[in-house]
């Protein structure tokens, strides 16, 4: 879990910067009518804005019919746009790219992949019906079976966000419409997802699910309407319906707080708050609260506690 969520930092840093006033072109055909506010271009365009580049085999340029100066320039036949400052290059391919240079947007829609570099390997990589970011709010936005990848890591959605700061490192990020997040065998899913860089939060929530899986093999599966995963405190927090599938052991209660043993840095005590209940091979406790021990294995049970044994059992009682 932990993984997985930290991994996200790295989502989405295509930051294009098109307030230059200076546009350079060359194409091996140009043809410009200012009356009718319009430029066409072909044969090896190429444009740049800015630091940025675009190349295609056509493209149109829209001029601003009061000033007439260039407003929207549309790039066609499967342009590219890339961006390079030092050892990182950032890089978008689309059947279309738009650049508005009034409103300071780059958009891009048709089989869309942005590609984030560092030493010219691929670092991230980010696939969309459609993308966009305006440097006004420094907003990026995928929509359109959204598609991450990064490393081991792989998130699917309808929809992404994320909101960069001046340095260019993601402040918020947002996954929205069946989200599914993969890292290696750990799978988490939900309807929204949210990070919030301050707190050191996300959040996951919708009929959320986690399936996570530890280091000696064992899994724990955690269903609720909501789960938190703080990355300072790397505490986990699921609450509203909570069921927690961990060996032989099934929890259920409004609220479970699972805590990371700061010396191992595993996960070894889950806390459940009000009315909760606790099931092993027939066995059972419930009370107002429960601390379960995962290894070794235990519990303690405060609040109006009841407990039930299987008597046909003949195994021990391990709660």
């Amino acid at each position: 879990m932990k993984k997985i969520l930290i991994i996200m930092l790295s989502f989405f840093i295509f930051a294009p910067c098109v307030h230059a006033a200076k546009i350079d072109i060359s194409a091996k055909h140009q043809q410009l009518d200012v009356d009718k506010n319009k430029g066409l271009f072909s044969g090896d365009v190429q444009v740049q804005i800015g630091d940025i580049i675009v190349k295609s085999p056509s493209a149109k340029l829209d001029l601003d019919p009061k000033t007439k100066k260039p407003s929207l320039a549309t790039f066609l036949e499967n342009p590219y746009a890339f961006q390079e400052k030092g050892s990182k290059k950032h890089e978008i391919k689309s059947q279309i790219i738009k650049v508005s240079l009034l409103n300071k947007k780059l958009y891009a829609s048709g089989n869309t992949q942005s590609i984030i570099m560092q030493d010219r390997q691929p670092v991230v990589v980010v696939t969309s019906d459609t993308q966009e970011y305006d440097t006004n709010t420094k907003i990026m936005k995928a929509q359109g079976g959204v598609v991450i990848t990064y490393d081991t890591l792989e998130t699917y959605s309808e929809y992404a966000e994320a909101k960069i700061d001046n340095g260019g490192e993601i402040d918020n990020l947002k996954l929205r419409g069946n989200v599914v997040i993969k890292e290696k065998g750990n799978i988490v899913k939900g309807n929204n997802f949210d990070y919030d860089m301050k707190k050191g939060d996300f959040v996951i929530s919708g009929n959320t699910t986690s399936d996570v899986v530890f280091e000696d093999g064992t899994r724990v599966y955690t269903i609720a309407d909501r789960q938190i995963f703080n990355r300072y405190t790397k505490s986990l927090i699921a609450a509203g319906h909570v069921t927690i599938e961990y060996k032989d052991y099934i929890a259920k209660g409004p609220k479970a707080h699972l805590l990371v043993d700061e010396k191992t840095n595993k996960a070894n005590e889950v806390i459940f708050t009000g009315r909760s209940k606790i099931t092993e091979k027939g066995n059972s406790i419930e009370a107002d609260r429960i601390k379960l021990i995962l290894n070794p294995k235990g519990f303690t049970a405060d609040g109006n506690v009841k407990t039930s044994i299987n008597t046909e059992d003949s195994g021990d009682m391990e709660l």
